[in-house]
């Protein structure tokens, strides 16, 4: 630890004590015993002596935090990955029969394209749900299910093309 990490716990421990609430509490110096202790008797507080002297904090429930990474995100988000596979996988069976060809004219032909395409847009929809669902929003799972509806359809072209 050099000289500026030393300087710098200093303060906090000082600044510390000077805004610690029960170092602001008074001492009924009139009650002091004859061997300079306080008794615990010496305090008004209402405080039981079974909990510890606290001057300033109340006590609250724990807030619970809904989870975000649940097993409905990730079952959601992977039947979007694996209807993007499966759209994908389809299209290039049916392009290497010359059977049909790609319905997007923004998806590429190539096998590298179409993973790379798929991937981004299965990675940015995923983003989004949840990004959504880490707000609170109802409305995280409509990113996967529209890109599940339109893998499926794009699957299912390529199904009825075999």
């Amino acid at each position: 630890m050099n000289a500026m990490h030393g300087t710098m716990l200093g303060l906090v421990v000082a600044m510390g004590g000077w805004v610690c609430s029960a170092q602001q509490a008074s001492i009924p110096f009139g009650q002091l015993e004859g061997n300079g202790q306080l008794s615990a008797s010496s305090f008004s507080t209402g405080v039981t002596p079974s909990e510890p002297f606290v001057t300033g904090f109340v006590r609250m429930p724990p807030v619970t935090v809904p989870r975000t990474l649940g097993s409905s995100y990730f079952l959601l988000n992977g039947v979007h990955l694996g209807t993007a596979v499966f759209d994908m996988e389809m299209t290039q069976h049916c392009i290497a029969t010359h059977q049909c060809r790609e319905g997007n004219p923004l998806m590429p032909s190539s096998l590298a394209g179409q993973l790379s395409v798929d991937f981004a847009l299965v990675g940015y929809g995923s983003f989004v749900s949840y990004r959504l669902k880490k707000h609170g929003s109802k409305l995280w799972w409509i990113s996967p299910a529209t890109g599940v509806a339109a893998h499926s359809v794009g699957a299912a072209t390529g199904l009825a093309h075999r």
